[in-house]
C-alpha cells in the first residue's frame, strides 16, 4: 500500500511540474505577444488559475510522504526519543484530521459547481475541472498522511525506527 501511494504521489508531483512549466510558458508567451504585437493570449488568467490549482494541490501528497513540511524543532533536542516519536504521531494524526476536514469542506462547493453549471467568465471552462484537480490532490494527501501516521505510530509502539536513523 505504501509503495502504491508513493508511486501515485510521485506521479501527481510530476503532473504538477508539467503544469508549472506550462504556466510559466503561457505567461512568457502572453507577455511577449502583448509587448511585441499587442496581441495577448485570450483567457491567460483563467488558464493560469487552473494550472495553479494543479501545481499547489497535486504536489501536496509527496510533501507528506517526504515529511518535508515546515517544522520548528524547539524541544526535540531536550526530550527523550520516545516522547518525540509520540509527538510525531500526534502531529501526523492532526495532519490526517486537517486534510480530511479540508476535503470534506471542498466537496460541497464542487457539487455546487456541477449543480449550477458554473463556468469561467472568458473561456467558459467548467469550474468543476479546477475542483477535480484540487480534490484529487487533497484525496491523495489524505492517503499520504495516513501512511505517514501509521509509519510513525508503528515506530512509537516499538516497531522499526527507520525515520530517525535515515535523518
Amino acid at each position: 500500500m505504501t509503495s502504491f501511494v508513493t508511486a501515485v504521489a510521485r506521479l501527481l508531483t510530476r503532473v504538477a511540474a508539467v503544469f508549472l512549466l506550462a504556466m510559466v510558458a503561457i505567461n512568457v508567451v502572453d507577455v511577449g505577444l502583448r509587448s511585441g504585437l499587442n496581441a495577448p493570449i485570450f483567457g491567460t488568467y483563467e488558464i493560469v488559475e487552473f494550472m495553479l490549482a494543479a501545481v499547489a494541490f497535486l504536489a501536496i501528497p509527496e510533501v507528506f510522504l517526504r515529511d518535508q513540511h515546515i517544522t520548528i524543532e524547539l524541544i526535540d533536542q531536550i526530550l527523550p526519543a520516545k516522547i518525540i516519536d509520540w509527538l510525531r504521531v500526534i502531529g501526523n494524526f492532526t495532519g490526517v484530521v486537517f486534510v480530511t476536514l479540508l476535503a470534506w469542506h471542498m466537496v460541497q462547493p464542487a457539487l455546487d459547481f456541477i449543480e449550477f453549471n458554473e463556468i469561467t467568465m472568458d473561456l467558459q471552462l467548467p469550474l468543476i475541472w479546477k475542483a477535480a484537480l484540487i480534490l484529487t490532490g487533497v484525496a491523495w494527501a489524505i492517503a499520504a498522511a495516513l501512511v505517514l501516521f501509521l509509519r510513525d505510530l508503528s515506530t512509537a509502539l516499538g516497531g522499526s525506527n527507520d525515520k530517525r536513523s535515515s535523518a
